[in-house]
């Protein structure tokens, strides 16, 4: 595959990010900057500013994680965002072109070395470069937050920052819109309190509509068991997965990244940061297995195979969980629980595993 590309030396003469030609990546990395022939400079407009930049400390290329920092790389923004690798490609060669002339413009700027930018291109050589973009679920404002309902009890209140915070409880604010078969879903959450406590949340996955009667939901199944029979908030609990956050030393003992009740976390697998600290979620649904991200960490790995049991008694097991499709909630646990939320925004997977559907409860 050719690569639209130039590697150019701290000092070298410099090739505007529009201006490109296109070289193999072997001939690319293995010759001196000077010998890469470039076309007439094209007038290219200056690079978007981030309002809140990807702070995954390091570089990631799709689903390939890199060990190259994830520098600030001008306008507030970071590697990550200038890669960009959430909108829509038409393909791998888009995409590659599109990362040789970010790789370009790094190298100029003296963001990355050499080494670091064979990193990248070889990441993105390997990466799945996927069709779909992500679509922005709630993005800050009203009429975003308009396509979520709020199951009781608590509530979530629009902050004048574009944030959503979590009121009291138990219950969730669910995206009633759509239902998502595979999916990778992505979010920036932070604990709020301020008084030295620490707030339990959790993102619901998979549950089928909690709107549907009890006398037509089908017998014996997640729905009609326990408080699933009247309240919406437990349909998502009792026939999704709920991942959880949590990261207080104390108290709740499953931590963020756990599944809930399922595959528990301690605080050192948890990663944990300070409470006010903005932290990038992500919940990868693919089939039946669950990949559970933090600032660009795998938390956690997770099969929803029949024949597992929950830890509290009562709970639905695997075996009543298996829905190829549902829908996506945040939790909201308690009235000193205070988390905050942005930037929600999800990405059909279904491409990479030519399955979805839907079930009933």
């Amino acid at each position: 595959m050719a690569l639209t590309l130039a590697l150019l030396s701290p000092g070298a003469a410099a090739m505007p990010a529009a201006a490109t030609t296109t070289v193999s990546p072997r001939a690319a990395l293995s010759a001196p900057a000077a010998a890469v022939s470039a076309p007439a400079p094209a007038v290219s407009a200056p690079a978007p500013a981030c309002a809140v930049p990807d702070a995954r400390p390091t570089v990631w290329v799709f689903d390939q994680r890199t060990d190259v920092p994830n520098r600030p790389a001008g306008n507030g923004c970071t590697i990550n965002d200038r890669i960009d690798d959430e909108r829509a490609w038409r393909g791998k060669g888009a995409f590659t072109r599109h990362l040789a002339s970010v790789v370009v413009r790094l190298r100029k700027d003296r963001v990355v070395g050499r080494a670091e930018a064979r990193t990248l291109l070889a990441a993105g050589l390997r990466a799945h470069v996927s069709r779909t973009g992500y679509t922005a679920l709630f993005d800050g404002t009203a009429e975003s937050l308009s396509k979520w309902v709020q199951a009781p009890g608590g509530s979530f209140t629009l902050q004048p920052d574009g944030t959503i915070r979590s009121v009291g409880g138990l219950g969730m604010l669910w995206y009633a819109s759509q239902e998502f078969g595979d999916f990778s879903l992505r979010l920036r959450f932070r604990d709020a309190r301020t008084d030295g406590g620490f707030s339990n949340s959790g993102i619901l996955t998979r549950f089928p509509d909690p709107r549907i009667p009890l006398e037509q939901r089908p017998p014996g199944g997640c729905g009609t068991i326990g408080a699933a029979r009247t309240s919406p908030a437990w349909v998502a609990i009792y026939c999704g997965q709920e991942i959880q956050i949590y990261d207080g030393p104390t108290g709740e003992p499953q931590k963020t990244g756990s599944v809930y009740n399922f595959q528990p976390l301690g605080l050192e697998q948890a990663k944990v940061t300070p409470a006010g600290v903005w932290n990038d979620y992500e919940v990868r649904v693919q089939g039946q297995h669950y990949t559970i991200i933090r600032n660009g960490e795998v938390l956690t790995e997770f099969g929803n195979t029949p024949g597992k049991n929950s830890s509290r008694a009562g709970d639905p097991p695997t075996d009543l969980r298996q829905f190829a499709s549902g829908f996506i909630g945040l939790q909201n646990h308690g009235n000193s629980d205070l988390i905050e939320f942005r930037d929600v925004r999800v990405r059909d997977l279904a491409e990479d595993t030519g399955c979805s559907g839907r079930h009933r409860i």
